[in-house]
This record gives structure tokens, sequence and C-alpha cells, in this order.
């Protein structure tokens, strides 16, 4: 075996390790990193000077920890480094391989599944470019800067035309388990307040029962993501000037009215229309069905969170 040489530029012997060499040069320009950098980027992964990294590209013995460094590196994996170097463009080691994703694109992509109507968060590992016919199961297309992943059907109306990548890997993020809504009961009945408390607490939200509105509105209180209040307080007065403060705080949180006293007439219809008017709240009739407000809240929520999504998205 011919000797090898100390200046950077001489030729090595190719063999056994030039295969290895070329194949890792091929990958490091397959995601990325054009040959005049690949010898810099192999120094900082395997821990080596800059000079032995050029050595090792142009055929010098690869220790397997060193191939398998590099390989996690660029998120590849052992048995897929020789099935790419076949795929070589004759443009040379800065032009990646025919159907490649693009030079300069990491590894992985951040991606948005589409399945079932929805759209989810991801993680993709593209393989080379499609052939119009027969793609397989799950394909990704990238446009306006975002990959998008999912079946031909559910792609088929976004990007008509564009070129379609097979998906070699896809890691959806774990669903977080939605957070419970918290929900303030007022009422200046204990028993009342505490009863509905506690239907809202075994359906799993959390609730926090309140007989004043001063303790509701204390500083050391906590904020809530709903309110339901009684529309008659303590000593008879209305709640519409605790409603007004809550809505001036702020403005989109869920308000239901309660109240059982209509009929009677100790309940002022008048008061109650002008709430619902200039206050964006819901209304009921004691006794009120739990799974009915909760659906009512509920509703105003989602309408909430999904005007914040939209707003993000076009932030």
């Amino acid at each position: 075996m011919a000797p090898y040489f100390d200046s950077d530029d001489a030729p090595l012997d190719d063999a056994p390790h030039a295969e290895t060499a070329a194949a890792l040069a091929a990958l490091l320009a397959r995601h990325g990193v054009p040959a005049r950098h690949q010898a810099t980027q192999v120094a900082q992964i395997c821990a080596i000077s800059v000079s032995q990294a050029r050595r090792k590209l142009k055929g010098a013995v690869w220790l397997f920890d060193e191939v398998r460094a590099v390989c996690q590196h660029v998120g590849a994996r052992l048995d897929d480094l020789f099935q790419t170097e076949s795929g070589r463009g004759s443009a040379g080691r800065d032009t990646p391989p025919e159907g490649a994703p693009p030079i300069g694109m990491p590894a992985t992509h951040p991606a948005r599944l589409h399945i079932d109507g929805e759209v989810l968060p991801c993680q993709v590992q593209l393989g080379p470019a499609l052939p119009t016919a027969a793609p397989p199961p799950l394909v990704a297309v990238h446009v306006d800067g975002q990959w998008h992943a999912g079946t031909e059907a559910a792609l088929g109306a976004l990007a008509p035309g564009m070129p379609r990548y097979a998906v070699d890997h896809l890691a959806v993020r774990p669903c977080r388990e939605p957070e419970r809504p918290r929900v303030a009961v007022v009422d200046d009945d204990p028993d009342a307040a505490e009863a509905l408390r506690d239907w809202l607490c075994e359906a799993g939200w959390r609730a926090q029962a309140y007989t004043r509105a001063a303790d509701l509105m204390a500083p050391a209180a906590t904020q809530h993501d709903a309110y339901v209040i009684d529309l008659i307080l303590a000593g008879g007065q209305t709640s519409q000037a605790l409603v007004e403060r809550i809505r001036a705080d702020r403005p989109r949180v869920p308000i239901v009215l309660l109240t059982g006293q209509l009929r009677e007439g100790a309940a002022s219809e008048t008061a109650l229309a002008t709430l619902l008017r200039t206050q964006d709240v819901a209304f009921f009739e004691k006794p009120v069905r739990p799974t009915v407000l909760m659906a009512t809240i509920q509703r105003y929520l989602d309408r909430l969170r999904h005007g914040s999504d939209e707003t993000a998205r076009h932030a």
C-alpha cells in the first residue's frame, strides 16, 4: 500500500477506504455541506484536525465511530450510507444526487402533516424526488417556505404540479392534554355556588366558588378562563357592576349569567337585556343543565382560542 503523504493536496491510496470516503462526502453534500466545507465539518464532528479530515475524505482510514458520528450528525442511518453514492451527479460533491432535497436544507425538516382534515406539526426526513405516477402512501411538497406532508389525496389540492418527495421518516409531536378551563362560580347562596363548583370539578374542569364579588375581584384572586355569575347577588343588587368590571379588564372572556328570579319579578328583564346587549354575555334560567352550561362555555373558549391562532398565523 502506498504511504500517506503529509501534503493536504497529495493523493492517498483509495483502497480500501475510498468507497467510505466517497459515500460520506456524498452524504454531506446531500445534506447541505459543499465540498469546500466538508473537511471543516468532519473535523468538528469527529474532534480531529482539519488536515486529518481532508486526508480521510481523500481515502485515509475511517474509524467506525467517526463514520457513525457523521451519519448521526446529519440524521442518516448507517445502512443508508452507501445507497446514495450511485446517484451522485457528474458535477461533483457540491451537486446533490438527482431528485434529492435541495442543498442547504437540514436532514430533517419541520413540516405540517395533513391528515383527516386536520393539520398537525411534525418533522419529516425526505427521500428522493418522485415521478408523477404511482406516488408512495406518504409524500411531501415544499410550498412558500414550508414543507407539507400527507397522502397524495390530502395534498392534491395543495400546489398541484409542484415536485413531490418521498417521506422516509415522519415524527409527530406528542399532543399535549388540553388544559382544563378555570371557571369562577359567583353566587351569594353558598350551597348553590358549591354545588355547581363540585359538578364542574367532577366533569374535569377547575372551578372555584365565590359568594361575594369583592372576593372574586381581590388582587390575590385567581384569574379565570370563564365566569358563571348569578344575576342577583347579596342585598338584591344585580351583578351588572361586576360584569362590567370583568369585561373592562378582559373584553373576550366568557361570562354566563344565571338567575331563577325572573318569574317572580325579583330580577329585572330590562337590566338583563342591557347586559346581554352591551357586555357580550350568555344567559340561562335556573335550574340550568350543567352539560348545556359547559357546552356554552366551551364554545366561547374555542372561539377565543381559534381567534388567537388566526392572529398568530397572520402576525
